[in-house]
């Protein structure tokens, strides 16, 4: 009998009102990798400091480690940009020193993901606004990239995330201008869909904040997936490897 436990374990931390990582990642992903995720409140709307945020990340890693997962996703974009490279390493290592387990971001899978394609030169969509922009900017901006273009689509994600074709359509709007790739910001957001799309259009890689941070736990356990044919609709990031 073939048993159902999966032979590597993800544990992500997504935010409490998160509803899309988890759905994106167990159909999309491997059927041999188990999603454990567990949440936390990460913007609270400004009420929870920095300090508060980074203490339940912790707890919230150690709730993982009880689940002996192999790899911790923190899928904050957001909070974690905010912050700073620095900063966010720094969280990183403490969620890795107080588990046991290594560890990532969602943003620094990002930065990895645009390295490993080739995108210098970013166009950055992101769902909210202009305050949003800034902070992101100011964070590749610190990891060596360059923010070619960047547009708000000031969508209110908290209630509905925006369809795929509303992301298809603002990325062929503005995927034109003068940029290596496409970063589409976000991870309660449901644009996972529009990445092949985009790509046929422009004829530029497009990487997602939820794209990325699973392709890097794939490749993180590789070793324990083993063969994987990854759907065409998570685009040219997972032809790769």
């Amino acid at each position: 009998m073939t048993s159902i436990l999966p032979t590597a374990r993800l544990g992500v931390i997504v935010s409490s009102g998160n509803r899309t990582v988890e759905p994106y990642f167990n159909i999309f992903g491997p059927s041999n990798l188990g999603i454990y995720a567990t949440r936390m409140r990460m913007g609270s709307g400004g009420r929870n400091t920095a300090e508060d945020i980074v203490a339940d990340a912790l707890r919230s890693a150690e709730l993982l480690a009880d689940a002996s997962v192999d790899v911790i996703d923190l899928q904050g974009t957001g909070i974690m940009m905010e912050r700073g490279p620095d900063g966010e390493a720094a969280v990183v290592k403490a969620i890795t020193d107080a588990t046991g387990i290594p560890a990532f971001t969602a943003t620094q899978a990002v930065v990895e993901a645009l390295n490993v394609l080739d995108i210098r030169r970013v166009i950055v969509i992101n769902p909210a606004d202009e305050k949003a922009i800034a902070r992101e900017t100011a964070y590749l901006e610190a990891v060596g990239l360059t923010v070619s273009h960047a547009v708000g689509m000031n969508s209110s994600e908290v209630v509905v995330p925006a369809p795929p074709e509303d992301w298809v359509a603002v990325a062929k709007k503005h995927g034109t201008a003068n940029g290596d790739g496409l970063f589409l910001s976000g991870s309660f957001t449901a644009m996972l869909e529009a990445v092949a799309p985009i790509e046929a259009a422009l004829g530029k890689p497009v990487v997602t904040s939820v794209q990325a941070a699973l392709w890097a736990g794939v490749m993180r356990l590789s070793d324990k997936i083993g063969d994987y044919a990854p759907p065409p609709e998570l685009g040219r990031l997972f032809q790769t490897a």
